[in-house]
This record gives structure tokens, sequence and C-alpha cells, in this order.
């Protein structure tokens, strides 16, 4: 190395102006920027844990929607076959009739539900009420067809289950639903074909 070189080297170094580092508005302006990113990525983090948790509400709420929709049709369907069955029972026919006439509860949906973690999210009122409709039902059919329970008896008992059902646990059922579709329509998310459930 030439030690000619080494003089102007020196010099360069204490030229350099070293006013600014030592000044207290710019170590200031220095811990304003780290402060400002942090905060910044905090916000940005936490806005985006909003809404993730939001995404996350209401899409359950739309699938629990659907769910109840489903089981409301499937309900009112076998209360249907139920009654039609109860008028049957009524006229007290032959157990060759009523044995070929037997309804079958159709359990699809009820049976689904098991399988969908949005299950728990519908009211247990409605879980227990439409147990309970399915369980005495079939306790009645069977115990009619298999002359245990008299046939008038046993229509008036089943007549009497599928009514509490349809006056009060299907209304209720779709008013439920209605409601998500309500809360969910407030967010922006339309649910066209809860208008077809309106309808019926």
């Amino acid at each position: 190395m030439d030690k000619g070189n080494t003089p102007k080297i020196t010099t360069a170094f204490k030229t350099v102006d070293n006013k600014e580092l030592k000044s207290t508005g710019f170590w200031l302006n220095q811990l304003f920027l780290v402060f400002s990113t942090i905060f910044g990525v905090y916000l940005a983090a936490q806005s985006g844990l909003e809404q993730a948790l939001k995404f996350d509400s209401f899409s359950k709420m739309e699938d629990n929607y659907y769910l109840r929709t489903s089981l409301y049709d499937e309900v009112k369907d076998n209360a249907e076959h139920l009654k039609e069955f109860a008028n049957l029972l009524a006229k007290s026919p032959p157990k060759s009739e009523l044995e070929y006439n037997k309804p079958t509860i159709e359990k699809y949906i009820w049976q689904t539900m098991q399988y969908s973690p949005t299950t728990l999210e519908t009211p247990s009122e409605f879980l227990t009420e439409i147990r309970r409709f399915y369980s005495k039902s079939q306790f009645i059919i069977d115990a009619a067809i298999s002359r245990k329970m008299s046939a008038k008896h046993a229509s008036e008992q089943l007549s009497k289950a599928v009514d509490i059902i349809n006056n009060k646990t299907l209304p209720n059922l779709k008013s439920s639903a209605l409601k998500l579709q309500s809360e969910l329509s407030k967010n922006g998310i339309q649910i066209s074909s809860l208008k077809e459930s309106e309808q019926r």
C-alpha cells in the first residue's frame, strides 16, 4: 500500500460531517420510523384477522342456513306422509293395508347432519323436537301395525304429533332460517334460494 495515500484517507474521514448523527432530531426521526412500521404491520395483521374471523362466521352462518332449510323440507314432507297415514288409521283398516301403506320416515338430511360441523349451530330446541317427533311417530306406526295399539288411538296420537311439528316446530325453524338470511343480507351476502322458501 502506498504510504503517501494514508494521510489523504485520514483527512477524508476527518472531513465527514458527524453533526447529523449526533443530532437528537435524527434519532427521534429514526425511532418514529421504526415505530410507525411496527404499528402499521400490527394494524394490517389485526385487520386481516378480523376479516378472516368475519368470513369464517358468515361462512358457517350460510352453511347453517342451507342445513336448516333442507331439514325444514325433509320434516315437512315426512309430516305430510304421516298425516296421510294417520287419516288411514282413523278408518281402522286391516293389518295388511296398514303394512302396505306403512310410511317411510326419510332421514337423509337428519342423518347427514351428524357429519356437519354446523349442526350444533342450529338451536337445540329444533333438534330435540324433531328427534322426539321421529321417535314417537315410529313407535306409533309400529305399535299400530303390530296391533299393540288400536288404530283409532294410534291415529289420534300420530295426528297430535304431526300437528305439533306443523304448527310449532316447522314455522319456528323456517323463521330462524329467515333470520340468518336477513343477517347475511345485511353483510352483503345474498342467498337467492331463500326466496323460494319464503313462497312456500
